[in-house]
């Protein structure tokens, strides 16, 4: 069953969008993305000398009549594009809890989806978990393979500590299809692991997208002037901590430099970069910051 967010009239909007890709991949089929093959395409790419047997229909008359010499007009072919979606599945995500982060983590995900199965593109969903091994799905064709998607993702429960560099790693090693790659994530983690995660996928040949998800808590969080005692999400350790004005400034500026690194690794690395705030309005976001951003069509 798909979430209450995915009205019929959210979904349609959803199918006037396909995802954007800056580079050219293989496909396996007829699709809407341009492909690396020359052949009969919409689009023209170039021409070629004409060789006994080729198709009179592409002979270019007018050239012919201008230089005395036969040639082909050549094409570029449009095919399917493979994307990749990679959801962080440690504990952090569920947290904090109030806040919908994991739950906003979902729909985004399944957003994406829905624009890929709509494109008659191929959709594969991996969950990085404590788990080195991601749970995986196959990669999935179709409008009407949505509900499959959100049962997979009806498992969703963020747990534990997330080994990210060697989840990726391990799902990397499997894949044979480059294209498009989108990770989601607070990003909550080592900035290291952050850029050697950046370097495993483009290392894989994908065209890359980072979407940050922090929960408005995580943002602006509450004063504890009096101590508070608080458990770490992902390694159950529990600490006293005394949160006035001068601490949350200096988190919030600590906040702010962790974020500004991510941002600035993926400019560099030529990677879309998006955050989101459990606060938003996640349609909005999906339907129009990320067009904007260009990630989407």
């Amino acid at each position: 069953m798909l979430p209450s967010l995915f009205t019929a009239d959210y979904l349609s909007r959803l199918e006037t969008l396909r995802i954007q890709t800056r580079r050219r991949f293989l496909g396996s089929r007829p699709g809407g993305h341009v492909s690396l093959r020359r052949g009969a395409g919409l689009e023209f790419a170039d021409y070629r000398r004409y060789s006994p047997g080729d198709d009179l229909r592409y002979i270019d008359w007018n050239l012919y009549g201008r230089t005395d010499r036969l040639y082909i007009k050549q094409f570029q072919e449009e095919e399917d594009l493979y994307t990749s979606l990679f959801l962080d599945g440690s504990a952090s995500m569920a947290y904090p809890a109030q806040d919908g982060k994991s739950e906003a983590a979902r729909d985004i995900i399944l957003s994406l989806a829905h624009v890929v199965l709509a494109s008659n593109d191929a959709v594969k969903l991996s969950l990085l978990g404590a788990d080195t091994t991601p749970s995986t799905t196959p990669f999935l064709r179709g409008r009407q393979r949505l509900g499959a998607v959100a049962e997979f993702l009806d498992t969703y429960s963020p747990a534990g500590r997330a080994n990210v560099v060697q989840s990726l790693a391990q799902q990397l090693q499997q894949s044979r299809h480059p294209g498009k790659a989108v990770w989601v994530s607070d990003f909550l983690f080592p900035l290291p692991d952050v850029r050697t995660g950046l370097s495993l996928l483009r290392d894989a040949n994908f065209d890359l997208a980072l979407i940050q998800i922090l929960g408005q808590e995580e943002v602006d969080p509450p004063l504890f002037p009096g101590g508070a005692r608080l458990t770490d999400s992902e390694s159950g350790e529990e600490s006293v901590v005394y949160f006035d004005t001068q601490a949350k400034q200096t988190y919030m500026q600590r906040l702010d430099r962790h974020n500004r690194e991510i941002q600035s690794s993926c400019h560099q690395a030529g990677v879309h970069y998006a955050r989101f705030i459990t606060r938003q309005d996640l349609p909005h976001f999906v339907l129009r910051e990320l067009p904007e951003l260009g990630l989407l069509i």
